[in-house]
Order: C-alpha cells, then sequence, then structure tokens
C-alpha cells in the first residue's frame, strides 16, 4: 500500500514539470512585422537621336499630260487614223473633218479680201488728190479691215478641221468613229503623256506642317503586285488650299515610267515618305505611352540607388508614330528611366526594383 502511493507521487510529480515546461516551450513565438514586397519591374533608359519618321498615304498613278480632244467646229468625220493604245508624236495630224464647206468659205473670203484691198487702195490715191472725201475713204478702210478679218477666220476655220497631238504620248481613249457627225467641243481622243507619272495623294494637316518645315524628304511609291520595286518619287506640286471636307491638302509627285512596270493612270500605290525629325528627338516603345482621362502618360522611376526606385505617373505630349516608337514631344528628357512593361500594376508612388529591357 505504501509502495503504491509512493509510486503515484512520482507519477504526479513528473506529470507536474512537464507541463510546466510545455507552457514555457510550446509558446507561439512572437510575429515579426512583414516588409513590404518591392515589385520588379522593366526599365528602360530614355535616349535622343535624330530619328526618321515613317508615314504611309494612299496615291493614286496620273499621267504627266493629259488632254481631252475636240474639234472646234461641227461637222462630219473624215478620218480618225489612230486607235486606243497607239503612239503618237507631237504634231501628228489624229482626225480631220470633212472640209468642203470651209475650202468654199477660204476661196470667197480671199476674192473679197483682193477686192476690198484694191479698193482701199484706190480710195487712197483718190484721197491724196482730194477726189474723195474722208468719210468715203474711212467706209473703204474699213470694208477692207472686214475682209482681212474674214479671210483670217476662214483660214483658222480650215485649220479647226484638223486634230494634232499636242504633245507626244499614247491614246487613251477613241470617243468616235468615221464619219460620225461630231459637234463642236465634242471628245474626240484623250490622249495621256506617260514618260513621267504623277501621284496624287491627300496628306493631313499635322503632316502638311512637316511637309513644309523639313527639306530631308525621302518619298518612294510601292505597288501591292510589285513588292521587291522601290519607285524614288520627287516633290511636284503642293495644294495650299485644304479640301472642305476632309481637311486635307492634295500633294503631287513625281515618278519615272522607266523600271520595265506597266504602270498606268488610274492604277493605286502607296506612297511612303521619311522625313528627317529635328536633332535630339526622343522616341519610346508606342506600348509604353497610356492614357487616362488627363491625356496621355508615362511611369517615370526615381532611382534610389540600390538598384530600386519610386515610380512616378508623367503626362507627355506625343508626336508622330514610326517604326522606331512614338515620338515625346515634351514630358521627358534623355537620361530618365521609364517604366516598360506592366504598366497597369503600376500606381504613383510605388516602390519597385529595377531591371533593363523592353517587353512589348
Amino acid at each position: 500500500m505504501y509502495a503504491v502511493s509512493k509510486a503515484n507521487k512520482a507519477i504526479s510529480a513528473v506529470i507536474f514539470f512537464s507541463l510546466i515546461l510545455c507552457s514555457y516551450g510550446c509558446q507561439k513565438a512572437p510575429e515579426t512585422e512583414a516588409s513590404p514586397a518591392v515589385r520588379l519591374v522593366l526599365t528602360q533608359r530614355v535616349e535622343s537621336s535624330s530619328t526618321e519618321n515613317w508615314r504611309e498615304f494612299p496615291g493614286t498613278v496620273q499621267a504627266g499630260q493629259q488632254a481631252d480632244l475636240s474639234f472646234r467646229l461641227a461637222g462630219k468625220l473624215a478620218s480618225i487614223l489612230l486607235d486606243e493604245g497607239d503612239q503618237i508624236e507631237q504634231g501628228q495630224v489624229l482626225a480631220t473633218l470633212e472640209d468642203a464647206d470651209y475650202q468654199i468659205q477660204l476661196h470667197s473670203a480671199k476674192a473679197e479680201y483682193t477686192r476690198a484691198s484694191a479698193e482701199f487702195a484706190r480710195a487712197g490715191a483718190l484721197l491724196a488728190k482730194q477726189l474723195i472725201s474722208q468719210t468715203d475713204y474711212d467706209k473703204m478702210q474699213a470694208q477692207y479691215v472686214a475682209a482681212q478679218a474674214s479671210l483670217e477666220g476662214a483660214r483658222q476655220n480650215l485649220q479647226y478641221t484638223i486634230i494634232k497631238a499636242p504633245f507626244s504620248g499614247i491614246v487613251a481613249r477613241r470617243y468616235v468613229d468615221n464619219f460620225e457627225d461630231v459637234s463642236a467641243q465634242q471628245s474626240i481622243v484623250t490622249i495621256q503623256d506617260l514618260s513621267t507619272l504623277r501621284i496624287k495623294v491627300d496628306i493631313p494637316e499635322t503632316v502638311m506642317i512637316r511637309l513644309k518645315q523639313h527639306s530631308q524628304l525621302k518619298v518612294y511609291a510601292a505597288f501591292d503586285a510589285l513588292p521587291e520595286q522601290r519607285f524614288p518619287l520627287t516633290l511636284h506640286a503642293v495644294s495650299t488650299e485644304a479640301d472642305p471636307v476632309s481637311q486635307t491638302y492634295s500633294v503631287t509627285f513625281s515618278m519615272s515610267a522607266s523600271g520595265g512596270a506597266n504602270i498606268l493612270p488610274g492604277m493605286s500605290l502607296t506612297v511612303r515618305g521619311t522625313q528627317l525629325l529635328e536633332e535630339n528627338s526622343i522616341v519610346i516603345p508606342t506600348h509604353v505611352v497610356a492614357e487616362n482621362a488627363n491625356g496621355r502618360f508615362v511611369y517615370v522611376v526615381q532611382h534610389n540607388g540600390d538598384g530600386t526606385g519610386i515610380v512616378n505617373m508623367r503626362q507627355v505630349s506625343t508626336g508622330p508614330v514610326n517604326e522606331q516608337g512614338i515620338t515625346i514631344l515634351s514630358g521627358l528628357s534623355a537620361g530618365e528611366t521609364i517604366v516598360t512593361a506592366g504598366m497597369s500594376k503600376m500606381s504613383d508612388g510605388l516602390q519597385v526594383r529595377l531591371t533593363q529591357g523592353v517587353q512589348p
């Protein structure tokens, strides 16, 4: 009995000391305050340089020269000596009217002129002898002048029965056939000079300003059917009046027809042009620029010196977009660091860890 009681006391003592040790050893370690996470971001140093600004515009091919030819007189077409696609030379006869009536008018005018000329000469001799009055002399002079004008008109009318090519080129359209009755000013043929082509494009005012400011302009034409070829263009004419609807300006370039390609008026093409922008211009990746209700902005990082920095939202003014990116006109300086990825997760004042790189 005594031995059992002694054993129970020993067991109780062990349990007591175990509880004491557990109360100390099993206590939860005090929590330490977690440090705020520093987000890793891709960044890029802003550089300034001279860069080219490329723009593309749809264009249309036009003939270097084009003329719709017609007779000044009405009559029956005697001959038209060409077909569409024929090559023609300057001064070549293209079409004629039947001229019998105009030949008769010319003979009659010549006869009247001969008579009036003789009468006027005789009146001059008589006036010198005071055998006729000054009034009679003036009448003879008026008749002579009228006959002279009629003769000149008859000669011109006879010439007007012939259409000659005003320049060398090609027949683009033929509108009539032989022996048809045609009216004055009715189109007979359209001819074109394709030795030099004109390329017409419509340019918005924002580009027009730069076109007038910069002389280092490089422009070429490209056709979808000729993807490997570029056709250099030179500036030919610039309209100074904007289209009232589109608010664009018409600009015409010249293009040589050489090169072996059968390029014809009416064909569509793309005009691609580049200008050298101002020195020290800033161009950054287009996707870096975000936009909100206040306008466009970028995230600029202020360095802490230990590989981390603070993000600041910066409003910027942007210019043209080219192959290198978007031009920054104001709000950003060379040497600054911008965030180039994860802009949607950025906020003003956010602490970040920097790494170089650009991710679209």
